[in-house]
């Protein structure tokens, strides 16, 4: 246990198994809001990518069939119309649009872009959340994003640990098939995705944790990343959660998005990132003279 100050901590230790990755690179990531919050942090801090070619998705069984489905394509009948607006199963409410075809043609021009992006990445960032997965029974489909329809079309579950694996080693496979070298880093989002029922969080951790283990252990280029570990163990205090008590506050953020350059990448990196959050800091200081006129 280490004190710095008067706050005892328990630091979690963490070695990049692989050679750093070069900063202004280009990152293909997929997942949660947390990877969509940290790949966003690094393009604005230089590096180039795209992220989430269906939106943001929680669970990797729905991780895993975006990415199969890069190639396939998606028409007017993989959308319907609720409230007004055509929706995707598949796909983040971003992806919801006036008509059906308007909807298929964002979905596939998004899906071509990361095809794109994905062969030429100097590295993949894939953020589980959850195993707890939602299935539309009229369509017997586990979907990506329930659109706010009617809870009673849909049936809640929890993905057992060898369909989690299954799932995020074949999502794997399928980013080795488009890139053959660039590091696969797996990490567990640390949002409490269940906050009503937080056994059934737990256990849904648990089982995605355990998957991500095996999939490191049998995928050459894959490592884990322990975001979820830095701020349940080693920061382990509600000052470190947004007001909602569920998602890391801006400064727990802060802290792994800096324990993640710092451990995956090389200097450069960090600087980058450091040099991005000066320039911001000054764009919202508003000069006293400017505040006079």
């Amino acid at each position: 246990m280490n004190t710095p100050g008067s706050i005892p901590y328990t630091p979690v230790n963490y070695t990049f198994p692989f050679p750093k990755i070069r900063a202004q690179g280009t990152l293909a990531a997929i997942g949660s809001c947390f990877a969509q919050d940290i790949a966003m942090t690094l393009l604005d801090s230089g590096m180039r990518g795209m992220i989430n070619p269906n939106g943001i998705l929680y669970n990797p069984y729905s991780i895993n069939d975006a990415l199969q489905r890069l190639e396939c394509g998606y028409t007017e009948s993989d959308f319907f119309e609720l409230n007004g607006l055509w929706h995707s199963w598949r796909h983040h409410g971003a992806f919801s649009a006036a008509s059906a075809a308007e909807g298929a043609e964002k979905a596939n021009e998004s899906a071509k872009r990361f095809r794109r992006t994905l062969k030429k990445a100097d590295f993949f960032l894939m953020t589980v959340s959850t195993a707890v997965v939602y299935k539309h029974m009229p369509e017997r489909l586990v979907v990506a994003n329930c659109h706010k329809a009617p809870g009673n079309e849909f049936e809640q579950s929890v993905l057992s640990y060898d369909t989690c694996r299954a799932a995020m080693r074949n999502a794997c496979e399928i980013i080795r098939s488009y890139n053959a070298k660039c590091p696969i880093i797996i990490t567990l989002s640390p949002v409490r995705h269940n906050p009503g029922d937080l056994t059934t969080n737990s256990l849904s951790k648990a089982r995605l944790r355990a998957a991500a283990a095996d999939v490191c252990a049998k995928v050459d280029g894959c490592a884990y990343f322990p975001a979820f570990e830095i701020l349940n163990d080693e920061l382990r205090d509600y000052r470190f959660y947004a007001e909602d008590m569920l998602h890391p506050s801006e400064l727990a953020r802060k802290i792994i998005l800096e324990r993640f350059l710092d451990a995956c990448f090389i200097p450069r990196a960090k600087a980058d990132y450091e040099a991005a959050e000066l320039r911001r800091r000054q764009s919202r200081h508003i000069p006293i003279a400017k505040q006079e006129e």
